[in-house]
């Protein structure tokens, strides 16, 4: 399989629909050439991407899409997650890991997003929606044997 490899899936406001893009995932980091762990890393921060576009940007309205891409170049795998919502401040997000945070359930996506992404950005245009983007960065090795197939 030769590079530049797509694949975009779009799909309903609904949560558990995230679970579908955590399994994509997974196959996707594995033709990517990631290992066991840092696919099941991303898997998470992209189902957490996942469930707060529904949640948070399309506020669970079912016929607001959330589109997920994915394309693998000879350098890295690249996530975008968008979706109808009016965006957020993602500079304010609490760190989870505070005492006075540690039993609030919001914030440890973004969390997870960035300690399992390489990069990740957000940006929102208005009357558009909002677009996270992760950026893993492939093995050596992998890079190579991905553009042999």
């Amino acid at each position: 399989m030769g590079l530049p490899i797509h694949i975009e899936i779009t799909m309903n406001s609904r949560v558990d629909l995230a679970n579908l893009i955590h399994a994509a995932s997974d196959e996707i980091c594995r033709l990517a050439g990631f290992d066991e762990d840092a696919c099941l890393n991303l898997g998470l921060a992209l189902r957490e991407a996942t469930v707060n576009a529904v949640k948070h940007g399309n506020q669970m309205v079912l016929e607001r899409p959330v589109r997920v891409l994915f394309d693998i170049d000879d350098e890295s795998l690249e996530v975008t997650i968008q979706d109808k919502g009016k965006g957020f401040n993602f500079r304010r997000a609490a760190d989870p890991r505070l005492p006075e945070n540690i039993e609030k359930t919001n914030g440890r996506g973004l969390f997870l997003m960035r300690n399992f992404a390489d990069e990740v950005t957000f940006e929102h245009e208005e009357g558009v929606g909002t677009t996270v983007r992760l950026i893993k960065k492939l093995p050596k090795a992998a890079a190579k044997r991905v553009g042999r197939r």
